[in-house]
């Protein structure tokens, strides 16, 4: 018996440590492998491995997929791919094979200043590597951003990693280098931004956000060198986030081709609500004549304060009857930093209905609004309704506030039934003629009151004459 229960304690310590062995077993399989940012990069050929795919329909386009081992220990046997579907919002490349759902995507190292191919047998704790998909656009993929997910695989587990690409849409270029007629005219190189995007939206004032810019050389003839893109908000409004520069040189960009950059903004926290104009300085050189160019851009930042708001309670002023008119008011105030604009105020509910609606226009930063609306009761009892509060911001976005309105009416009563032109319809006790019988009992009166008065007079001035005669 001894010997029995010693082996079921074995087995379970076996069975326990077992258990702690594979958590970090499982835990590193859920996540050994993450995008690599970057963040290190000291050698300027191999920041471009990590730049945004930039490329039109057809054109041919490599795609790199930077990978980090964050396992903790050396990971073996990695690979890479990435399904193929019809849907080109998933998978907006050209299909090498049909018969195929994946695609395998090369594996390559850096070796000095360029990339050398790699069998990703072992990539050590801490070190990254490439994976690069050389492809093409697919013809019916339109100009936007596409993420695409990329499988990574080793004998640890397998993690995944979205890479953005930007299609340029089609070439209407044309796609000639040679100048017509044997002119000798020569064309200085355009670069513009050809779009941009922000990452979040709405922006607030105070927000830190991201700037997406695709800057395009529109030349099919001269490659552009040495760019550098300047930038500044008139009034301060718009600021590069700490740690940031308003100064960011993007080197080289082949002919008809294109960057890809991200720039991190700080937005004032007292920012006015309105939509900011970033000034863009594009300068730059050309290959071929190195001269000095210069082109100005703009950037639009549609900047938005963060209402606040405070409405208190609604107050009903009148004690309610059905079908009788009762008064109730609420305030808001403006706790914000800009104005809430066409700011109304209504009721929402079936018991009650509401005479008119109340218009409060618009109201200024540190500013109120006291509405006052009258409404008719159509029942009695307790009534539940809802007073709403609807303001908009600066580019007309609706808000909507609902605040409860409660109160018990009272039902009619026999005297609020009658109307009073009826009065003198109703029956009475009375004979006929009886009604001016109080004529005659005032007139009496005034008689009696007339005489007292006399008769006070008269024996005053013969009290007057008798102490005359003493």
């Amino acid at each position: 018996m001894r010997n029995s229960g010693k082996v079921k304690w074995l087995a379970l310590v076996a069975v326990l440590a077992l258990a702690l062995t594979a958590l970090p077993m499982a835990a590193m399989a859920a996540g050994e492998v993450e995008r690599y940012d970057g963040a290190d990069i000291i050698d300027a050929r191999e920041s471009e491995y990590q730049q945004m795919p930039i490329g039109h329909v057809d054109d041919g386009l490599n795609v790199y997929v930077p990978v980090k081992n964050v396992s903790g220990g050396a990971l073996t046997n990695l690979s890479c791919s990435v399904d193929v579907s019809t849907d080109l919002t998933k998978f907006p490349f050209v299909n090498p094979d049909a018969t195929k759902t994946s695609v395998n995507v090369g594996a390559y190292q850096k070796a000095d200043s360029a990339l050398v191919a790699w069998n990703g047998d072992t990539l050590a704790n801490g070190e990254h590597a490439y994976f690069k998909l050389s492809t093409s656009f697919a013809e019916g993929v339109t100009e936007g951003n596409y993420d695409v997910t990329f499988h990574v695989k080793s004998d640890s587990g397998t993690s995944d990693i979205t890479v953005r690409v930007y299609c340029r849409g089609i070439d209407t270029t044309g796609g000639s280098s040679s100048s017509s007629g044997g002119s000798s005219y020569k064309s200085k190189p355009k670069v513009i931004i050809e779009s941009y995007q922000f990452e979040q939206n709405p922006i607030y004032a105070g927000d830190v956000v991201q700037l997406r810019l695709i800057v395009a050389n529109t030349s099919n003839r001269e490659a552009i060198t040495n760019l550098q893109l300047d930038y500044s908000c008139e009034g301060g409004a718009v600021i590069p986030a700490p740690g940031g520069s308003s100064s960011i040189f993007l080197g080289t960009i082949d002919k008809n081709g294109a960057r890809a950059l991200t720039i991190d903004l700080q937005i004032a926290p007292d920012a006015e609500a309105k939509s900011q104009v970033l000034a863009v300085t594009l300068s730059y050189e050309g290959t071929k004549n190195r001269a000095d160019l210069e082109e100005k851009a703009s950037v639009n930042v549609p900047i938005l304060q963060k209402a606040r708001v405070r409405i208190n309670d609604p107050v009903v002023y009148d004690d309610p009857w059905v079908g009788s008119n009762v008064s109730v008011g609420i305030s808001l105030y403006n706790l914000g930093k800009s104005p809430l604009y066409n700011c109304m105020v209504d009721v929402v509910g079936d018991d009650l209905k509401l005479e008119e609606s109340y218009f409060g226009g618009n109201v200024a930063s540190g500013s109120s609004m006291n509405a006052d609306l009258s409404v008719i009761p159509q029942v009695s009892g307790d009534i539940d309704a809802k007073i709403r509060i609807t303001y908009e911001d600066v580019y007309g976005n609706q808000t909507e506030e609902l605040r409860p309105l409660t109160m018990t009416v009272n039902e009619e009563t026999p005297a609020a039934l009658a109307s009073p032109g009826d009065a003198g319809s109703m029956p009475s006790d009375k004979p006929q003629g009886g009604g001016i019988g109080w004529i005659f009992w005032v007139l009496g009166g005034l008689t009696v009151a007339a005489g007292a008065v006399v008769l006070v007079i008269r024996l005053k001035k013969k009290r007057e004459r008798q102490l005359e005669d003493l």
